[in-house]
C-alpha cells in the first residue's frame, strides 16, 4: 500500500521565489501545478514573480485549451474512446492560463545535485499536455534513477503558434510563443531546481512525437543556450507539411492566419479584437481555415516559424547552430508508429502463400524486394510485420542522426524500439509505445501488460539507458553497451523482445520502398 505524507508544514520547499507545499508518496516528493509564468494572449510570457508565504503544489495546473475534435465513427480503432485501451489518455480542466510545471524528486532543501530530466509532451504543436498520458507520471523514473523529473504545459495551436507577425509589431513573436514558454520553463529549472535537489548544470530535455520535435527545435534557439545539456528525441523528427523549404512553411503559416483573420471578420485595422475574442471562436475559425485551404486541421495545423533572435529555423535548411555542437543526443523511433494497426491475429493461421499475397497487395511490383530487405533488417520477425514498417518518422530520424554524427563534436546515439507486443495476436509497437518503458510505467497501460514475458527486461534496459545518459551523456550501462552512431560505423540500438543489442543500420532501401507505397505520402 502506498504511503502519503502531507502535514500543514511538510513537505515544503523554499525556492528563490517562495515556498511550495507538495506531498510525499513513499520515497518521492511530488510538487504539482507550479506556475512558472503567465501571459496575455499573443504576447510573450513573463516569469511568475516572487511571493510571500507558501503556495499549494499538490494538484496539476490547467492545460492549454485544445482544438475541438469531431467524434470518430463508432468502432474506429484509431480514435477515442476506442484507442484508449492501447494508449490511455487523461483529460483535465483547460485555460489559457496554462503555464504550469510539475516536479518529482527524492531530495528537497538539500544540495543533492541530481541529474534533471525535463519531459516535453507529445501532440504535435496543437494538442496534448504534461498529464495527457498516465505514463507521463514521473514518480517511478525519479524513484528508480534518483533523478529529478520535470514536466510542463505550454501554449499550443492557435494561441501558441498562429503567425500574426504581419499584423503588427505587438504580434512579432506569435509564431513561436509556445516554444518561448518552454524556454521560460527551462529558465525556471535553472533558477529553482537546486531547491529540489537538482543540478541546473546537468539538464536533459526529452520528449516524444511533438515533444521530440520541440527538443530538436531547442537546438536551434539562441534563447535556450545553456539551459539544457543533453537531448533525447523519441519519434519526434517528423518532416512536417510545408517543409519543402523554410520559406514554404512560413508562407503556409501566413495563408492560414490570413484566412483565420478573414473568417473572424477582422482587418489589419481591427486586428486588436483578436486579443479578446472567445478562444472557441478563434479555434473554430482555425479549423475552418484548414478546410478551406485543404490543410489537415489536426495537431500540426500551426507549426513554429523562425523569429529573429528566438528560433533560427529548421536544421534541415539552416544547418545546426555552432552553439549546439557540444550537446549529446539520442534519437530513435518505434517499428510501427502509425502503421501498426494490423489486427491480423495469430500469424500462424495464415499459409505462406496467403502472407505473400497480402504483401503483394500492399507493395505491388516491389513486394519481393520489400520482403528481401525486411528479412535483412528483421530476420526473426514474421514477414507480415513488413506491413507495419513505419516510413514516416524513421527516415527523418535517420537523417538527423547522420547529420549530427558528421558535424557535432558530441556523440549521437540511434535506436529502434521493435518488440512485437503480444496483443490481439501480435502487434508492432505503435506511436508512444516506448513511453511507459522509459518512465517505468508499463503497469499503467493494459495493452503493454500483454508483454509480461519481457516487460521487466525491456523496462530495465530502456529506463536505465535514459537515466545513465542523463547522468553522463553516454547511455551505455552494465546491461547494454550502446555505441555512438558514426559515419564509419552507422549502428543503432535495437530494443527487441528476444534480446536487445547493437545492429548495423541497413534499412535505407526498405524505408524507400515502404514510403513509396504508404498513403501518408
Amino acid at each position: 500500500m502506498n504511503k502519503v505524507i502531507r502535514t500543514p508544514d511538510y513537505p515544503v520547499v523554499q525556492t528563490p521565489k517562495g515556498g511550495l507545499h507538495g506531498f510525499q508518496l513513499n520515497d518521492v516528493f511530488h510538487f504539482h501545478g507550479i506556475q512558472y509564468a503567465s501571459a496575455q494572449r499573443f504576447r510573450p510570457a513573463t516569469p511568475t514573480p516572487s511571493w510571500d508565504g507558501v503556495k499549494q503544489a499538490k494538484s496539476y495546473g490547467y492545460i492549454c485549451p485544445l482544438l475541438p475534435e469531431d467524434p470518430h465513427p463508432e468502432g474506429d480503432e484509431n480514435g477515442s474512446p476506442e484507442n484508449s485501451f492501447e494508449m490511455p489518455h487523461r483529460y483535465w480542466p483547460m485555460s489559457e492560463n496554462c503555464l504550469y510545471l510539475n516536479v518529482w524528486s527524492k531530495h528537497i532543501n538539500e544540495d543533492a545535485r541530481r541529474p534533471v530530466m525535463v519531459w516535453l509532451h507529445g501532440g504535435g504543436f496543437g494538442a496534448g499536455s504534461s498529464i495527457e498520458q498516465p505514463a507521463y507520471d514521473g514518480h517511478n523514473l525519479c524513484d528508480y534513477g534518483d533523478v529529478v523529473v520535470v514536466s510542463l504545459n505550454h501554449r499550443l495551436n492557435c494561441i501558441g503558434f498562429m503567425n500574426l507577425s504581419d499584423y503588427g509589431e505587438q504580434y512579432r513573436y506569435t509564431g513561436c510563443l509556445g516554444m518561448m514558454d518552454i524556454v521560460l520553463a527551462l529558465e525556471w529549472v535553472r533558477d529553482n531546481i537546486a531547491s529540489f535537489g537538482g543540478d541546473p548544470d546537468n539538464v536533459t530535455v526529452f520528449g516524444q512525437s511533438g515533444g521530440g520535435g520541440k527538443v530538436q527545435m531547442l537546438l536551434q534557439m539562441p534563447i535556450a543556450d545553456g539551459l539544457f545539456h543533453k537531448g533525447i528525441i523519441e519519434s519526434g523528427s517528423l518532416t512536417a507539411s510545408g517543409s519543402v523549404s523554410e520559406e514554404a512553411g512560413i508562407e503556409e503559416s501566413k495563408r492560414i492566419t490570413d484566412r483565420v483573420v478573414e473568417l473572424l471578420g477582422l482587418t489589419r485595422e481591427t486586428i486588436g479584437q483578436i486579443d479578446i475574442l472567445p478562444y472557441d471562436q478563434i479555434a473554430a475559425a482555425s479549423q475552418q481555415a484548414a478546410k478551406d485551404l485543404g490543410i489537415p486541421d489536426g495537431m500540426m495545423l500551426f507549426k513554429p516559424v523562425p523569429v529573429e533572435g528566438v528560433y533560427t529555423g529548421s536544421w534541415r535548411f539552416q544547418g545546426f547552430r555552432e552553439e549546439s555542437r557540444h550537446i549529446p543526443m539520442i534519437n530513435g523511433t518505434v517499428l510501427g508508429e502509425f502503421s501498426f494497426m494490423h489486427f491480423l491475429g495469430d500469424k500462424n493461421q495464415y499459409t505462406e502463400e496467403q502472407k505473400l499475397q497480402m504483401i503483394r497487395d500492399q507493395f505491388q511490383e516491389d513486394a519481393d524486394t520489400v520482403l528481401e530487405e525486411f528479412r535483412k533488417v528483421y530476420p526473426d520477425k514474421d514477414i507480415l510485420y513488413a506491413l507495419s514498417v513505419d516510413a514516416l518518422f524513421r527516415p527523418p530520424a535517420r537523417s538527423f542522426v547522420q547529420a549530427r554524427a558528421e558535424w557535432a563534436g558530441a556523440p549521437v546515439y540511434s535506436y529502434m524500439f521493435c518488440p512485437i507486443i503480444p496483443y490481439m495476436g501480435g502487434v508492432a509497437p505503435w506511436h508512444c509505445a516506448e513511453i511507459p518503458y522509459v518512465f517505468r510505467n508499463v503497469d499503467m497501460e493494459p495493452a503493454m501488460c500483454c508483454a509480461y514475458q519481457y516487460t521487466e527486461r525491456l523496462q530495465e534496459e530502456i529506463s536505465r539507458a535514459w537515466v545513465t545518459f542523463a547522468r553522463t551523456g553516454n547511455p551505455s550501462t552494465d546491461v547494454l553497451h550502446w555505441e555512438p552512431y558514426t559515419s564509419e560505423n552507422p549502428q543503432l540500438m535495437m530494443f527487441d523482445e528476444d534480446r536487445s543489442g547493437m545492429a548495423p543500420e541497413k534499412d535505407a532501401l526498405l524505408l524507400e520502398l515502404v514510403r513509396k507505397h504508404t498513403q501518408f505520402f
